[in-house]
C-alpha cells in the first residue's frame, strides 16, 4: 500500500495529484452541461443547498484545505487491526481525559452519533471535537456558522458547546490544540472509526465523500447479532 512507502517518495505525488484534480474539477465546473451535476453530487454529500459552497468551490482556500487533509491521511497513526491512539482529550469544563475512557469492557466505541438510540445498547458513543474544517478566516461556506480557526483551547470548548446546544446523544470531547486526535485519526473534516478492545475494527473513509454511516450500521448489526 502506498502508506506503507516513504513519506518523501509520497508526498510529491500526493501534491501533483490534489493540484491536477481540483484544477480539472475547476474546468469542469464552468462547463454548463457538468455544472449542475457537479452541484447536485456536491449537495448530497455536502447536506447543503449549492449555494453555500459553490461561491469557494476550487479556489485557493479549497486547495490548500484539501492538500492538507490529504496529507494528513499519510501521516495518521489509526490503522485497523492496530492499537488505537489513546489521545488527550478535554471536556468544554476542561477535564482532561483520552479517548479509550469511554470504552465499557468489551463494547465498540464508536465516535458519531446518528445510530446513538438504535446501539446505545451495546456499543459506546463519542463525539471528537477537532479544529474547524471550514473556518470564517479560511475556507468557509455561505450560511454556515461563523467559527474562526481556534486560536486557544477555550476557543475551541466555546465551539464544542455550539454541537453541545444542538442536542447531540453523545459525549462531545474536545481535541488538544496539538490536534492530537486529528492527527492521529486523520480525522478532517469528518470521520468514523469503531474501536474495541483498545484496537481499530472499522475505518471510515475521509468525509464527506466517504463517511459512510451504512457502513457502520452493517457492522454494528452483525455484531449485535453475533454477541
Amino acid at each position: 500500500m502506498l502508506s506503507n512507502l516513504p513519506r518523501a517518495v509520497i508526498q510529491p505525488f500526493i501534491v501533483i495529484r490534489t493540484v491536477l484534480t481540483i484544477g480539472l474539477i475547476r474546468i469542469a465546473s464552468s462547463l454548463p452541461f457538468l455544472q449542475d451535476m457537479i452541484k447536485k453530487y456536491n449537495e448530497r454529500h455536502f447536506l447543503v443547498p449549492h449555494e453555500n459552497f459553490w461561491p469557494s468551490w476550487c479556489s485557493w482556500d479549497m486547495l490548500t484545505t484539501t492538500l492538507n487533509i490529504e496529507l494528513s491521511e499519510l501521516k495518521k497513526t489509526a490503522r485497523v487491526g492496530l492499537a488505537a491512539p489513546n489521545c488527550k482529550l478535554v471536556s468544554t469544563e476542561g477535564q482532561k481525559c483520552r479517548v479509550l475512557d469511554f470504552m465499557k469492557g468489551n463494547r465498540p466505541l464508536n465516535d458519531f452519533t446518528k445510530v446513538v438510540q438504535d446501539f446505545g445498547d451495546v456499543a459506546d458513543f463519542l463525539v471528537i471535537y477537532i479544529r474547524e474544517a471550514h473556518p470564517s478566516d479560511g475556507w468557509s461556506w455561505n450560511n454556515n456558522v461563523e467559527i474562526a480557526q481556534h486560536k486557544c483551547l477555550k476557543e475551541r470548548c466555546q465551539a464544542a458547546e455550539i454541537l453541545k446546544s444542538s442536542g447531540c446523544p453523545a459525549p462531545i470531547m474536545v481535541d488538544t490544540m496539538e490536534d492530537e486526535a486529528d492527527k492521529a485519526y486523520g480525522a478532517l473534516p469528518e470521520r468514523l472509526f469503531i474501536v474495541q478492545q483498545g484496537k481499530i475494527v472499522y475505518e471510515g473513509g475521509m468525509g464527506p465523500y466517504h463517511y459512510d454511516l451504512t457502513e457502520v450500521r452493517r457492522w454494528l448489526e452483525k455484531w449485535k447479532n453475533e454477541n
